[in-house]
């Protein structure tokens, strides 16, 4: 239990419990992308940013066109999304990324700015100006500035948070005692009031963001080893979000975690993660860090993919390319140890047309149950947090006659900054299929429903 220092958080923490419960009194629906998107993902954008907004729902996109839509927000029949680059380093930063594309540059295609992303997804978009740099302005209801944001967010059908730096958002949104600034309050305030008519996306930084408290910083074997204990952070401090008990350049401060208020839309029951397992592996830093929080469930969003959250129905939708991975510690025990072992995980894995309940917790598959395995042989992963290795693990696990997989978390090293003590363990993750296992497949994609998950 963490000790409040004084008033203004004592103030803060109550300010805090009145917006979550807030939040949890309307539905809504938010879009939590995983980062990484490739700007011709339809499945993400349309069937599944552009159709929960429920408007002009016939329309189809010409994905090669940056003038889809009318600019005129009053009289546009397109979504009117408004775009918040507050996760950049400042408002011209921002503003260039949503005005300007990335050209093509050697192997890397162009990239658009959010302005014509937006529109060749069918989508009328709009400038969000507050920043690290201008946030006592552009934040507040008392100003022309603050003024003309308001006006945006309680026009749009949507709004969507870009990726960057999630501390910035918080600091941007938030005042020094984590109450609201009026643009957030005008954002809750659309949520709360507006009968789940305004849908609220985040991208990777935007996605940390809609948690009730996020997580930031560090990695799965990091997180475990320092026993599922993270630095809390203070709006005031988001120039340092990470774990700076033994110094910012300390190992600790590298390879663990730390958090902080969000802005907690996302219902309090759940913790969302980024940038899943493409990248790297961020199964143990979910675990860790829903440990830490108190936290039930676990949404691992990966990059380039989508997932709809539909607060009334209390159901998760995956749209797009990759998965997600879901972690359920309800049944969980931690055992004794000098890192952070638990037993009796349950982990999903659901990929495109797939749905969760994290009411009932059960998992809906749009592809075939496996009767057969395929795979005689198990499959044991010699760097389990290595990208993809979690996700082959799972899947694996459910077409293959073995009923268990091992994986390694071989101890990071680095050729410059500090390293972990020598004889620092090896962590394992065993993967078992048991009678509550399920595996679907179908057109080159897994389903896998509460495969159980032990970290030793």
């Amino acid at each position: 239990m963490r000790h409040l220092s004084d008033k203004a958080d004592r103030l803060a923490l109550v300010l805090g419990i009145l917006a979550v419960l807030s939040t949890q009194a309307q539905a809504g629906k938010l879009l939590l992308s995983g980062g990484a998107y490739d700007d011709a993902n339809t499945d993400l954008f349309v069937n599944g940013l552009r159709k929960a907004t429920g408007r002009d729902p016939n329309f189809t996109p010409n994905i090669n066109s940056t003038s889809n839509c009318g600019t005129d927000w009053t009289t546009t029949v397109c979504p009117r999304i408004a775009v918040i680059t507050a996760a950049k380093d400042s408002y011209a930063t921002g503003l260039d990324a949503f005005q300007n594309d990335i050209p093509a540059s050697g192997s890397s295609p162009l990239k658009r700015g959010y302005y014509n992303l937006f529109q060749t997804h069918g989508f009328s978009p709009k400038f969000i100006t507050a920043h690290v740099d201008n946030y006592g302005v552009h934040s507040s209801a008392a100003t022309p500035q603050g003024q003309a944001n308001i006006a945006l967010i309680q026009q749009a059908d949507a709004v969507w948070f870009a990726g960057g730096d999630q501390a910035k958002i918080i600091r941007s949104f938030l005042t020094d005692t984590g109450a609201d600034s009026g643009l957030a309050a005008a954002l809750r305030s659309r949520w709360s009031n507006g009968n789940g008519n305004i849908v609220i996306a985040g991208d990777s930084a935007g996605n940390h963001a809609l948690n009730a408290t996020m997580h930031a910083s560090g990695v799965s074997y990091g997180y475990l080893y320092f026993g599922a204990e993270l630095q809390d952070k203070p709006v005031t401090q988001w120039q340092s979000l990470m774990d700076t008990r033994d110094g910012a350049t300390a190992l600790r401060a590298l390879e663990n975690g730390a958090t902080m208020k969000a802005l907690g839309f996302l219902p309090s029951g759940l913790l969302s993660d980024t940038h899943f397992d493409s990248r790297s592996g961020r199964l143990g830093r979910l675990a860790a860090a829903l440990r830490d929080l108190s936290v039930q469930q676990g949404f691992g969003v990966d990059e380039n993919t989508g997932v709809l959250v539909d607060t009334a129905a209390q159901t998760a939708t995956v749209y797009g390319a990759s998965s997600l991975i879901v972690i359920d510690t309800a049944a969980a025990s931690v055992q004794a140890g000098t890192y952070y072992k638990v037993n009796g995980l349950r982990v999903s894995l659901l990929t495109a047309g797939d749905r969760y309940n994290y009411a009932s917790k059960s998992v809906t598959s749009t592809k075939a149950a496996i009767g057969s395995p395929y795979y005689s042989s198990y499959f044991d992963a010699t760097d389990v947090f290595a990208a993809l290795q979690t996700s082959k693990s799972l899947t694996r696990l459910v077409d293959q006659s073995p009923t268990t997989n091992i994986g390694t978390a071989p101890v990071p090293s680095y050729s410059s900054g500090p390293n972990y003590p020598s004889g620092s363990p090896a962590i394992k993750l065993r993967f078992t299929r048991d009678a509550s296992t399920k595996g679907y497949y179908g057109s080159g994609r897994y389903t896998v429903d509460k495969a159980k998950v032990d970290i030793y």
